[in-house]
């Protein structure tokens, strides 16, 4: 399967786990960098390996990929990846801990387009969804064919834009919105407690992802190391892999 990852130079610890938990999921994973061009990360943070395609984007990401541009640069990047197999798109402060779900999706409910709903009713976590290629293909068509508001308070996040073009194109016949379910195949991290973590991680084991970018959580993490608060997620994706492990990520 394809992987789109968005990254920035903040991103680099939290990638480096996202990448070796993405190989573990799927070692047939094609995995595909696209960096800010505005902060990109440093040449010695890139991830090395025959499974990684790497490329610097100039569009117009507004703080945590917002827009209208930004999302049509998204949907961009993923139709040039090579090939005809559909795109995961997947969050640096991300765990992939399966792709079952995704394929159910794909190949047994033969959808266009499909993510995990979490805060915004009918509307996907852009942690984690996939698109088709006709979808990536359709959407871009919609995208330069169609008004769209433009006001102050239109700003476009890019998850719930994405969602709502694969509802309008396809309905619930074609673009799935997969129920929150009490966490059932999504969950998202609001601790920094080790033994909570260490319960989170045997959770984990059961999901289909873990998005461990619950920023406002994580503070006292950064108060205690004066680490940066994207190394705070980092540390806190490394508990859930490895709860109680010492290491340079352990809290």
């Amino acid at each position: 399967m394809n992987y789109a990852i968005f990254c920035y130079r903040e991103d680099y610890k939290c990638l480096e786990l996202c990448v070796g938990q993405i190989r573990q999921a799927d070692p047939d994973c094609l995995i595909y960098l696209f960096d800010d061009g505005a902060a990109p990360l440093s040449k010695t943070h890139i991830p090395k390996g025959r499974d990684i395609f790497y490329k610097k984007t100039y569009f117009q990401r507004r703080g945590n990929l917002n827009g209208l541009e930004c999302v049509r640069g998204m949907l961009s990047c993923m139709q040039d990846i090579p090939g005809s197999d559909p795109v995961i798109k997947i969050d640096a402060d991300t765990l992939l801990m399966s792709i079952e779900e995704i394929k159910k999706s794909l190949y047994e409910r033969r959808m266009l387009a499909g993510g995990y709903q979490c805060s915004v009713p009918f509307a996907w976590s852009g942690v984690c969804y996939w698109v088709t290629r006709r979808f990536l293909r359709e959407a871009l068509g919609v995208l330069v064919t169609r008004e769209f508001p433009d006001r102050h308070d239109q700003t476009y996040p890019e998850d719930v834009t994405v969602s709502m073009l694969a509802l309008y194109l396809y309905g619930r016949r074609g673009a799935d919105v997969i129920e929150f379910q009490d966490g059932k195949f999504l969950i998202g991290i609001r601790t920094c407690d080790k033994r909570h973590l260490a319960e989170l991680s045997s959770m984990a084991r059961g999901v289909s992802a873990v998005h461990c970018g619950q920023v406002n959580f994580y503070r006292p993490i950064v108060e205690r190391s004066g680490c940066s608060i994207r190394e705070a997620c980092a540390r806190v994706m490394w508990e859930i892999l490895h709860p109680g492990q010492p290491d340079g990520f352990s809290l």
